[in-house]
């Protein structure tokens, strides 16, 4: 069968990845590219008698910055050389959207075009001439809306067109000055690496703007010469920065087109989302509004989860009931404890809470692709500023209540190295979802039923105001120096996709399906080991997690820590989730599996 390799190309919040789990459904993996955080989504379609491989390229505005998802993405078109790249466009949005267009259609690649959310430039008041759009930029152009699946059947289809052709386009190049035109020939007649046409000019272009990534693999002493003399040419001719010259003359052509291919019926009204702005970005309103969202998830996720929660504990219970009445007590008495006592107990205490994670993912990703969570970036931005960072560091921490590891990765989009290094110190202090399942079993221990979910909430705040004092301690002490300004594109309100939704749900949530299934197994056999042995010990106080434990109770015993909660501390260093797994293994070994068994024993010991 033969393979296509297709680009997904686009701004942040284009509908790129809704495109791309509609197209690959759950035949897609996630991997990260070699050096860096960014996340690789690579899918897999069939087309007749084709194999297409899809790979959704991070968001990004232009290649023209120095971003780590620029760099990605132009490494990838540079050196993998997808077959055609669809470049999603917000259709609403044009006049912005094509810049990233006019850069694709100087890489060398074929385009094809995806004017994705037309019903919302419909909406807008706005007809696009799909045709003549077309016609203009010399690239293949199709109307979808990704959310509704309309016309991406259409898209695949025409990439298949695409690629079965002798004659490629590229679409059409953006002509600058006379000036720089002269200067980009010197450049491409120097350049002699065996490459194509239109590679050439993408790379005398990123020269002539001193794109690190081009320069370092500049051999060439005379090219490298002539590009430093024709930045000088150019910069006495036109006193400006050459970056914002180009970018002048690419908002100029995306004009002269729009100018003829869309229709706007009247001047600007309030949109949809102009009007709920107004409401949930209010100047007081909107912190709060914010606030009383993230409690009703809490609760939402508190009172939900207890009843699929019930029906797992129920099913580890009968599970061990089951091999209990199997396998002889006599019989391989200690592989038997192994996994009665270890595996079942360990893995169960912590599987067990696998609800509360899918719903609070679940709310999360509703908050993502419906626009807010954007917003609730802007909200935060005037508060963040006053402990001396800005809105996008709320964006990692956000993401911290998730899991700390991809919070830290999203500091990737911060401008400020110190702000940067700051949000990584303090994203630990956010309760992410792994403390959550250890929430979830202990609040109901010291806590009546109505206050639990209230408890939940403050936990989380107490976190976030922790986050916050540290945050002042750093800005005032190791890093100094002001706030970068903050500038973020707000997309507009949109009805979450609930296929998306589930597809993001899942995408985190397996995580720590894959953490209960490898580490936590791995350690519930090694803490089973240890508060196993010595064999003829039955109490478990003498074993070797005993001992360990018993001997460092005197540093936790002003907390009111005893032995038995210092021992999971420890197991919790590896990850936090192993806390429950060790309680369950201690308590396993008394003869008790069930959860609400566990809480009345900690109940009993502690409250």
């Amino acid at each position: 069968m033969k393979k296509l390799l297709v680009a997904l190309i686009g701004n942040p919040n284009a509908g790129k990845t809704t495109i791309f789990n509609h197209l690959t459904g759950f035949r897609q993996k996630v991997a990260n590219y070699p050096g860096v955080t960014v996340e690789k989504k690579i899918g897999t379609k069939k087309f007749n008698d084709t194999t297409i491989e899809i790979v959704d390229l991070p968001g990004i505005y232009s290649l023209s910055t120095h971003s780590e998802d620029e760099q990605i993405t132009k490494n990838f078109i540079l050196d993998e050389k997808p077959d055609i790249i669809i470049n999603i466009v917000d259709a609403s949005n044009l006049d912005k959207s094509l810049l990233l267009t006019t850069e694709l259609m100087e890489t060398g690649r074929p385009i094809l075009l995806a004017l994705n959310m037309i019903d919302r430039a419909t909406k807008n008041n706005q007809t696009i001439d799909v045709k003549f759009l077309e016609k203009l930029l010399e690239v293949e152009t199709v109307p979808v809306v990704a959310i509704k699946k309309k016309g991406l059947d259409e898209l695949i289809k025409k990439a298949y067109q695409i690629s079965k052709r002798k004659t490629l386009s590229f679409g059409v190049n953006v002509k600058f000055d006379q000036p720089i035109e002269n200067e980009i020939k010197k450049i491409e007649n120097l350049y002699l690496d065996p490459i194509e046409i239109n590679e050439k000019r993408l790379i005398a272009l990123k020269l002539l703007q001193e794109d690190e990534h081009f320069l370092k693999k500049i051999r060439s002493k005379d090219l490298l010469k002539q590009v430093h003399l024709s930045r000088e040419i150019l910069q006495s001719y036109f006193k400006d920065h050459l970056e914002i010259i180009f970018s002048k003359k690419r908002y100029e052509f995306i004009d002269s087109i729009l100018e003829k291919a869309l229709v706007k019926k009247n001047h600007y009204q309030k949109t949809r989302s102009d009007k709920i702005d107004e409401v949930l970005t209010h100047k007081f309103f909107g912190l709060p509004i914010f606030l009383l969202i993230m409690y009703l998830i809490f609760q939402f996720t508190f009172s939900i989860g207890a009843y699929p929660m019930g029906w797992i504990e129920s099913g580890f219970s009968a599970l061990t009931t089951i091999i209990s009445n199997l396998w002889p007590a006599s019989s391989f008495t200690l592989f038997r404890s192994l996994i009665i006592d270890g595996v079942i107990a360990g893995v169960g205490s912590v599987v067990i809470f696998m609800p509360n994670i899918l719903i609070l993912f679940f709310c999360i990703s509703i908050l993502e692709d419906s626009g807010y969570m954007a917003r609730a970036a802007l909200i935060l931005d005037r508060f963040m500023h006053k402990i001396g960072l800005h809105g996008k560091s709320f964006i990692p921490m956000l993401i911290g209540f998730g899991c700390s590891v991809p919070a830290i990765m999203a500091t990737r989009f911060m401008e400020s190295k110190k702000d940067r290094y700051i949000t990584i110190l303090t994203v630990p202090l956010i309760a992410c979802s792994a403390k959550l399942v250890v929430f979830t079993l202990l609040i109901p221990v010291f806590f009546p039923k109505p206050y639990q979910s209230i408890v939940l909430f403050a936990l989380y705040l107490i976190g976030i105001v922790l986050a916050i004092i540290v945050i002042k301690i750093f800005k005032l002490t190791l890093f100094k120096g002001k706030p970068f300004s903050f500038v973020m594109e707000l997309p507009s309100y949109k009805m979450p996709s609930f296929f998306t939704t589930i597809i993001h749900m899942w995408g985190h949530s397996k995580e720590y399906i894959k953490k209960a299934a490898t580490l936590i197994l791995g350690f519930s056999i090694i803490i089973w080991a240890f508060s196993s042995f010595p064999l003829k010990e039955k109490d478990i106080s003498k074993t070797y997690m005993g001992k360990i434990g018993k001997s460092i109770e005197p540093i936790f015993k002003p907390l009111g820590f005893d032995w038995k909660i210092d021992t999971a501390l420890i197991s919790s260093i590896a990850a936090k989730e192993v806390f429950i797994t060790q309680v369950g293994v201690v308590y396993a070994i008394k003869g008790s599996k069930d959860t609400l068994v566990l809480q009345d024993n900690l109940k009993k010991d502690y409250s």
